[in-house]
């Protein structure tokens, strides 16, 4: 495995909140989550959870930069079989169409109920564009695009990426057939 280096390190009292985060939003909704449910589900007080978090929305946007973590690893480890930065883009879109919505913590990323408050800063938090720079710069190892090239390609793929995990279109693709879309639609647009 390949691990990008985390910006947050988390104790194993931080570790239970943040899984115990997870846990009550999948049971029930995130509308109905609580920090309540969150500390009794981790087995602390509420106010150990604000000794570590402000909010309830932090502790879930903790949790998910987590699992985000995680899943750029297992991304890295995948892409890093392919020979060029052309078949590395095509297998990290793929991969991530694949496996996020196997992913039990990402997953809450690809449901349409969860508020964008969550998701909308994704490309320019601090931390998530960090995991997004760490699968990239594996893309184009031994690359000569620009970092500019790089960012507009990193942007284009995950804005596709969520459009295609979220949004129903109007024809449903085999993995076959979503290979030979993004072939023909973002290869070119990415240049590769």
């Amino acid at each position: 495995m390949n691990p990008i280096s985390r910006q947050s390190i988390y104790n194993d009292t931080q570790q239970r909140i943040l899984d115990a985060t997870i846990n009550c939003v999948k049971l029930w909704g995130l509308e109905k989550t609580s920090l309540n449910d969150i500390a009794k589900q981790a087995g602390v007080t509420r106010p150990t959870v604000y000794s570590y978090y402000p909010s309830r929305d932090a502790v879930i946007r903790a949790a998910l930069l987590q699992s985000g973590y995680a899943f750029g690893e297992r991304v890295i480890d995948h892409i890093r079989r392919f020979a060029s930065a052309r078949e590395r883009l095509l297998e990290a879109v793929l991969f991530a169409i694949e496996q996020l919505p196997l992913e039990p913590y990402l997953t809450l990323v690809t449901r349409s109920d969860i508020p964008s408050q969550f998701y909308e800063d994704a490309l320019i938090d601090s931390e998530g564009l960090h995991i997004c720079l760490a699968i990239f710069d594996a893309v184009f190892e031994d690359s000569d695009h620009s970092d500019q090239d790089k960012l507009d390609i990193m942007e284009l793929s995950i804005r596709l990426t969520l459009s295609l995990l979220v949004l129903r279109g109007p024809t449903t693709r085999s993995t076959k057939e979503l290979r030979g879309f993004l072939e023909r639609r973002l290869l070119p647009a990415a240049g590769l």
